[in-house]
């Protein structure tokens, strides 16, 4: 075989691996949009019901989280892509006070307090986050999370309000909520989140099937 033709069946080959290796990453991003059927059991799970965060809901309906809040009314949750980690969080940073909440198996974090201030790491993946003084700090890894939603779910005596972040099985990495439980949050609170979700309903919506219809 020609030098020429070594080179074209060797181009070809790397060209069949990268469509074979993404593949599995397109269909898994799909299946992380509700389908019809579970736009429907989602909503007939929460109908009635008063504003929470999504797992127990994903939890009994056997379905990732991630795709319970694909299934909810778009004035309720508008999903994006989690490459726009560092512009939502530079966006949480102006809220003057949040619940964070971190699951872990059957356990559940809440930190009260104001968002840390975050950045890329410069020698590794990682999104340090620190602050002045006590509070929650960490390192987060933005790269490896699948989406970002916005809620906003209103009941008959309060709204759940927050943004939640999820890894690429669906599952929640961590939300960060409105303040709010027991009683109505600070109005400068709410108007902090509205600028957060302007922001965020200003980029590309992640679902665009029937899953965020009224």
């Amino acid at each position: 075989m020609s030098k020429a033709g070594t080179v074209s069946r060797t181009l070809a080959v790397g060209v069949a691996l990268v469509l074979v290796t993404a593949r599995p990453v397109q269909s898994q991003e799909l299946t992380m949009c509700a389908s019809s059927a579970q736009i429907a059991a989602v909503r007939s799970a929460l109908d009635g019901k008063e504003p929470a965060p999504l797992g127990a809901t994903a939890a009994t309906l056997k379905t990732p989280e991630a795709i319970v809040a694909s299934a909810l009314p778009a004035a309720q949750a508008y999903g994006v892509s989690a490459t726009h980690f560092q512009v939502i969080w530079k966006s949480l940073e102006t809220w003057s006070d949040a619940t964070i909440f971190i699951s872990k198996g059957s356990d559940l974090f809440e930190v009260q307090g104001s968002v840390a201030r975050g950045e890329p790491s410069k020698r590794s993946k990682f999104f340090n986050l620190h602050r002045e003084g006590p509070g929650l700090i960490g390192h987060l890894r933005p790269d490896l999370y699948s989406s970002i939603y916005l809620l906003e779910i209103p009941g008959t005596s309060t709204t759940l309000r927050g943004v939640v972040f999820f890894d690429q099985s669906g599952a929640s990495v961590f939300s960060v909520y409105v303040p709010g439980e027991g009683a109505p949050p600070p109005a400068a609170a709410v108007d902090q989140f509205k600028a957060t979700s302007t922001l965020i309903r200003s980029l590309p919506k992640l679902c665009q099937s029937e899953s965020h219809s009224h």
